[in-house]
């Protein structure tokens, strides 16, 4: 990273760590000297995480919407100092035309962007385990924005993070704990690359939708590392979108 960030002796929970966004974010604030709890259902990714920066990295291999274990292992990673912040990038992202829509597999959707990204900010905000300053963030989507045809739930749900954390940050503001949402526009990533594979030629109409072309995981874990500094002490409450022009085109 071209600007450097001092997390040491700081402590941050990742959801989504096993891949994409929360992987990169996991890793950047490691090597900034943070330590990070992540958060994953892949286990085996988690723990080839966990082996780049073994001193720094702790993996808990839970779903998050098992709320009984996510308060567990919050609880005891913060059992013996305090927390600084999240990032709840964990996401189900699943065709849902309205024509076919499957409720089942909205409900998911909803509770894993929207559910648990507020059950983790409520127990980590918590006075056992907050810092006096912390900082947390929920991945949004340009979806929650800007319709996308066939993903109503995943639209829904991110459009739904935007709007509960203005209203968590209201809450939260007493206690000087800032909560922000971002909201990302197409990323080069596993998904962009399984629907290159899937349907040939898709990716570049995906790209001649950003006037900047598609981002990069990188992108994002920048701006995510500003968010969880104390150089971005008065920003609470905002969205901030992140998407190559698109959602502006």
């Amino acid at each position: 990273m071209a600007i450097k960030f001092e997390f040491t002796g700081k402590r941050f929970v990742v959801t989504g760590a096993s891949s994409g966004i929360g992987r990169k974010i996991t890793l950047d604030l490691a090597e900034n000297g943070a330590e990070v709890l992540a958060i994953g259902r892949r286990e085996e990714r988690l723990d080839d995480l966990r082996s780049k920066y073994p001193q720094n990295i702790i993996a808990a291999a839970i779903d998050v919407n098992d709320f009984i274990n996510l308060k567990i292992e919050l609880e005891k990673f913060g059992a013996d100092r305090t927390i600084d912040g999240s990032i709840h990038a964990a996401g189900i992202n699943k065709f849902t035309p309205l024509r076919a829509f499957n409720w089942s597999d909205a409900e998911n959707i909803i509770k894993t962007s929207l559910y648990a990204g507020i059950e983790l900010v409520r127990i980590l905000s918590s006075k056992k385990l907050s810092s006096p300053t912390g900082s947390h963030v929920i991945i949004a989507s340009v979806a929650g924005i800007k319709g996308e045809i066939g993903f109503t739930a995943y639209s829904a749900a991110k459009s739904a993070v935007i709007g509960a954390v203005r209203s968590i940050a209201l809450e939260l503001a007493i206690k000087d704990i800032r909560v922000n949402t971002i909201t990302p526009g197409w990323l080069q990533t596993e998904m962009t690359d399984a629907i290159e594979a899937r349907y040939p030629g898709r990716l570049e109409t995906i790209k001649l939708l950003h006037p900047l072309g598609i981002g990069s995981v990188e992108d994002i874990s920048n701006l995510l590392m500003f968010l969880l500094s104390e150089e971005s002490k008065w920003i609470t409450g905002s969205n901030i979108v992140i998407d190559g022009g698109y959602s502006i085109k």
